[in-house]
C-alpha cells in the first residue's frame, strides 16, 4: 500500500459522500446518507472539510475522519464526527495512521481537548481510540418513552417554568462544556433547541436542553432530551422533566447521547416510563 493523506476539501461532495457511505458498510450500525443529509451534517454539526482528513491508496480514497472545532471561553474543543474505512482496507492499520494524521491537524489548530463517541459494543474502535490516548468519560444512553406517561402534570406550586431558545444559553454556565458534541447548546439550536428552567424564588433549580419536533403552534410530535443539570433535589428534576417532556401528552420522547453520570436522572426517567433502547455509546476525550 502507498498510503497518503489529504484534506477532505480536495474531494468533491459526490466522491466524499460515496466514500462516507462505503466507509460505513458492514458496521454495527451502517449509515447510508443522501447528499442532502451528508451536506447537512457539516452545516448543522459544525464539521469542516478543511479539518477532515482522507486516506488514499494511490489515487483511491480508502478512509476518512470527519472533524470540527468549536471554542468555549478561549478553549478549543474538537469532535471526531465519523471515522470510516472501506471494507477491503479494514484490519490493516489504516485507522491508527488516520487518527495520527487527524491529531496532527488538531494540534496544528491548537485544540486543547479532543472528543468523540463510540458504540459501546465496538470494542476494536474503543481500543484504537485508547491506544491514541483517549479515555472513556461516561456511558451515553438512548432511552425512549413514547405515549402518555401520566394523566396530570405535577402542580408547580412555589415553582415556575422559564423557556427560551437554546442558542441564548451559549456562553452561559447553565450546561457543562465537556459534553457529547451533538448535545451542546451551540449545536442543538440549529435544529430547534429549547432550554427549560425550573425556578424557585427567581433561582434556577434545574435545567434541561430539549428539541421539539412539530409544526409551530401545534401539539408536539416528538421531544428529544439532550442534557439535564440540577442540584440534589430529585423531585425538582421530576417536575421539570414532566413539564418539559409533556408527560401528559401522547408524544414520542427520546434521549440522545445522554450522559449517565451518577445515574440519578436516568433512573428518574426509567421510573417515569422510559425504556432502554439497543443503542449505547461511550464518550471519550483526550487533553493536549
Amino acid at each position: 500500500m502507498n498510503i497518503t493523506y489529504k484534506r477532505l476539501s480536495l474531494l468533491n461532495f459526490e466522491d466524499a459522500l460515496a466514500l462516507f457511505n462505503k466507509g460505513f458498510e458492514g458496521y454495527l450500525i451502517p449509515m447510508h446518507l443522501t447528499m442532502e443529509q451528508f451536506v447537512g451534517r457539516f452545516g448543522n454539526e459544525g464539521l469542516s472539510v478543511e479539518l477532515s482528513v482522507v486516506a488514499f491508496d494511490g489515487n483511491t480514497p480508502i478512509g476518512f475522519i470527519l472533524q470540527g472545532i468549536r471554542e468555549n471561553d478561549g478553549v478549543k474543543i474538537s469532535w471526531n464526527g465519523g471515522t470510516g474505512i472501506i471494507p477491503e482496507y479494514r484490519g490493516k492499520g489504516v485507522g491508527l495512521h488516520l487518527m495520527k494524521e487527524a491529531e496532527r491537524i488538531l494540534v496544528e489548530n491548537e485544540v486543547a481537548i479532543a472528543t468523540l463517541e463510540a458504540l459501546s459494543e465496538n470494542e476494536p474502535a474503543i481500543k484504537l481510540y485508547e491506544k491514541c490516548g483517549y479515555e472513556i468519560q461516561d456511558k451515553l444512553v438512548f432511552l425512549s418513552g413514547s405515549g402518555k406517561l401520566i394523566d396530570k402534570l405535577p402542580e408547580l406550586g412555589e415553582y415556575e417554568l422559564e423557556r427560551f431558545p437554546a442558542f441564548l444559553a451559549i456562553g452561559s454556565d447553565l450546561f457543562p462544556t465537556l459534553v457529547p458534541w451533538q448535545t451542546a447548546e451551540s449545536v442543538v439550536p440549529k435544529v430547534g433547541g429549547e432550554v427549560v428552567n425550573l425556578l424557585k424564588d427567581g433561582e434556577i433549580r434545574a435545567s434541561c436542553l430539549i428539541r421539539k419536533r412539530g409544526i409551530y403552534n401545534n401539539p408536539s410530535e416528538g421531544i428529544t432530551l439532550f442534557q439535564v443539570t440540577s442540584g440534589d433535589e430529585q423531585h425538582e428534576v421530576n417536575i421539570l422533566l414532566a413539564h418539559a417532556l409533556e408527560y401528559d401528552q401522547p408524544v414520542s420522547r427520546s434521549t440522545y447521547n445522554f450522559m449517565t453520570g451518577k445515574g440519578n436522572v436516568v433512573s428518574l426517567l426509567q421510573e417515569s416510563g422510559f425504556e432502554n433502547t439497543a443503542i449505547s455509546q461511550v464518550f471519550m476525550l483526550k487533553k493536549y
